[in-house]
């Protein structure tokens, strides 16, 4: 059991954390200085530094918080669904849900951030790359227990599905146009469900 002191350091981080994914989502990756985020968090500079000794680090915090929290959150919306077809269907959209939400509209500017960053090109696709393999695991568990076998298609699918919500939720950000991104969304599923079909009509 954690003692108090634990819990003000683990409090304390996740007050930074969150108020550099609110600097990010609202900033972006330039603008989301040390000073910004401890202005948002309404703490010392001190605490920031304790915590986080340089920009990466914040950086890489941050993604893998974003990570922790989208799945939580699928999980979550997803929990009264049942299994089967259902629950592997609905996961697109649950999925578009949590895209287009602070964290991981945070994750995406640190992401491109890597070009222009070295130091943190060198530590973030670690982060990354174990996220999107556990997402890839979970599709997959889903995908079997409705009958596919095709692993390289359903792999295939959720790089597709994840690259085409990523590039959606940029260009919502930038145009502000729901209705259009909604609209791009209800094609992504009509895609899947017939992959699906297809894919589950295979092994019969």
């Amino acid at each position: 059991m954690r003692g108090p002191h634990a819990e003000r350091t683990a409090a304390m981080r996740q007050r930074l954390i969150e108020a550099a994914i609110a600097c990010l989502y609202e900033l972006g990756y330039a603008a989301t200085t040390f000073q910004v985020v401890t202005d948002r968090a309404e703490v010392s500079r001190g605490a920031i530094l304790h915590h986080f000794p340089t920009k990466v680090d914040l950086m890489v915090a941050v993604a893998e918080y974003a990570a922790l929290y989208q799945n939580r959150v699928i999980r979550e919306r997803l929990a009264d669904t049942p299994a089967g077809m259902s629950l592997y269907l609905a996961l697109t959209y649950a999925t578009w849900e949590i895209v287009i939400q602070p964290p991981a509209m945070a994750l995406i500017e640190v992401m491109m951030a890597t070009r222009a960053d070295a130091a943190l090109a060198e530590r973030l696709p670690a982060v990354v790359t174990a996220f999107e393999a556990r997402q890839r695991e979970d599709v997959w568990r889903l995908a079997q227990r409705i009958g596919i076998r095709d692993r390289e298609q359903v792999d295939t699918m959720v790089r597709l599905h994840r690259a085409a919500m990523r590039g959606l939720a940029i260009e919502l950000s930038l145009t502000g146009d729901r209705a259009a991104a909604e609209a791009s969304m209800r094609l992504l599923e009509r895609y899947k469900r017939m992959l699906t079909g297809e894919l589950v009509t295979a092994i019969d």
